[in-house]
């Protein structure tokens, strides 16, 4: 949506903090429906659950390409973000379930990758290829929503039977898996997973800030938008390196809290950069960001369903806290953004630096991140 902003903006006549706005939406729906999600994963099953959503994100999707008006395309974007929050907390809790938790790590980078893969290829291609092919921004928008419908289709086919084993942590069966009340008040107890999930709030929440502002800050500055397509691309990009590099270097030195705090000051110094750098700078500094947030997103995820107490058992819960903090975060920072930029248009990147900032304090104030960590 952020590479077809610019086109939208121009037909309903939306100033900077409208799109922001509207970019906030994404996210807190998904804040709003993320721990739902999870729980639903936990008790329903994470193959329905993923593919109810796969089909939501399909109708949600094409509301807003039939949006008309800057409400009517707010409650489109609000309630697509809720769908994608039915499938993410439950996509996620799979590296723990098929690997062992020396090499969670790398499985959770790679599957995370696909996010990053799927951001490439829309930033570079809807607005400069698909969309004068289509017509319309709003043809692009229909068009993803049938990949959504291919999707959930094959993904119920392929999955269909695997809840019996995937939902049950530690061998529990699917009979007694956890209630909705036993899964939030065991999660909600335990301290790392409220750090796990602020300190995703800063960077992840300043990642999907970013991502959102970039395009549009970059055309404003002057850019063409084929340029500042490309250049805003390569934050997704870096995201595929720092989904894999970053947790596997956690895995090797076994070191989850420290590798979380580097990357969340190496993030607030980088986006702090693009403040006041060149615009030169920015095709080193972006895929910096883009690698090191992505890289702390997949690391927080797949340390989570290791914290003790918690388990496999109610991993759609903590994840669904975590994404729902993230997104809210998501929700707040171009809100914030979007009004510090119709007064100077490098105020945003100072506060999403701030964001990261704090986020390596709390990683910084993590007890034990892991199970296999002490």
């Amino acid at each position: 949506m952020p590479v077809l902003f610019t086109a939208a903006s121009q037909e309903l006549k939306l100033s900077l903090s409208q799109i922001g706005l509207l970019w906030s939406m994404l996210p807190v729906g998904a804040a709003a429906v993320a721990l739902l999600g999870g729980m639903l994963g936990d008790k329903l099953g994470y193959v329905k659950t993923i593919g109810i959503g796969c089909f939501a994100v399909a109708v949600a999707n094409g509301l807003r390409g039939v949006s008309n008006s800057l409400p009517t395309l707010t409650v489109a974007m609000f309630l697509c973000g809720g769908a994608v929050a039915l499938v993410f907390p439950n996509l996620q809790r799979l590296p723990g379930i098929v690997f062992p938790i020396k090499q969670m790590g790398v499985a959770t980078g790679i599957m995370i990758s696909g996010f990053a893969v799927g951001g490439v290829l829309t930033t570079a291609l809807s607005a400069t290829v698909i969309m004068p092919l289509l017509g319309s921004w709003r043809y692009v928008l229909f068009l993803y929503s049938a990949f959504c419908v291919v999707t959930g289709v094959v993904w119920l086919v392929v999955m269909r039977g695997h809840d019996s084993w995937a939902d049950t942590g530690g061998g529990q069966a699917a009979a007694t898996r956890p209630s909705f009340r036993k899964s939030v008040g065991t999660v909600f107890s335990v301290r790392d997973a409220w750090l796990l999930a602020l300190g995703n709030l800063g960077v992840v929440g300043a990642f999907i800030a970013l991502s959102g502002y970039l395009p549009v800050y970059l055309e404003r500055t002057g850019l063409s938008r084929s340029i500042a397509d490309t250049m805003s691309s390569l934050l997704f990009v870096a995201s595929i390196l720092g989904a894999i590099s970053v947790p596997a270097i956690a895995d090797r030195a076994g070191g989850a809290k420290r590798v979380l705090i580097a990357c969340a000051v190496i993030t607030a110094m980088t986006i702090a950069l693009l403040a006041i750098v060149k615009l030169s700078f920015f095709w080193v500094l972006i895929p910096l960001a883009g690698a090191i947030t992505q890289g702390v997103g997949t690391l927080t995820i797949s340390r989570a369903v290791q914290i003790k107490k918690i388990g496999l058992g109610s991993a759609g819960t903590v994840l669904g806290l975590i994404g729902g903090m993230s997104n809210f975060g998501g929700f707040v920072m171009p809100l914030i953004g979007g009004r510090l930029a119709d007064i100077n248009q490098a105020w945003p990147f100072l506060l999403w630096a701030a964001a990261s900032l704090a986020a390596a304090l709390c990683f910084a104030s993590l007890r034990s991140a892991a199970n296999n960590q002490q």
